[in-house]
């Protein structure tokens, strides 16, 4: 009898244990967030976060809980500032409001488009997901993403 109610016991607190876990995972999203850039602690990612808007496009600002990370919309749109500067590459290269990106369309994960801050160290990217508005997510981006110190240019798609 002393076997089954310490069974009992077991089986209970294991029961718990999982549905502590299971509310923790929803609550947090599993832990899967985007992870801190090498470089997000450097001190233009400090500044280029200060500059940093509220909102796009309608979608709330929040943290995401690691350094150098901004989530707007619940994830809809993330920016990861500290990554390091991107080699040059063949993808199109584009400047908007004098800060140039990289644009890998569909190449973000599950589907969303990546933008990368082209000859700025350390970089800036930008993860939009799909069905978000991309293209003023850029717009509103422009001023923290000029905060960061630039050391080359895409003059055209044949230069980047």
């Amino acid at each position: 009898m002393a076997n089954r109610s310490v069974r009992n016991r077991m089986l209970l607190t294991g029961a718990v244990a999982l549905a502590v876990l299971g509310v923790c995972m929803a609550v947090t999203g599993g832990g899967s967030g985007p992870e801190a850039a090498p470089h997000a602690g450097d001190a233009a990612c400090r500044a280029a976060a200060g500059k940093l808007p509220d909102r796009i496009a309608g979608l709330e600002r929040g943290h995401s809980g690691a350094a150098g990370v901004t989530v707007w919309g619940s994830g809809k749109i993330v920016t990861r500032c500290g990554i390091p500067m991107p080699p040059r590459t063949p993808d199109p290269c584009a400047t908007v409001n004098g800060v140039d990106w990289v644009w890998h369309r569909g190449q973000g994960g599950d589907g969303r488009d990546l933008l990368v801050t082209y000859g700025r160290s350390p970089g800036l990217e930008l993860t939009v997901q799909r069905g978000a508005p991309s293209e003023e997510a850029l717009v509103e981006l422009t001023k923290a993403a000029a905060a960061l110190p630039q050391h080359r240019k895409c003059l055209d798609s044949q230069e980047t």
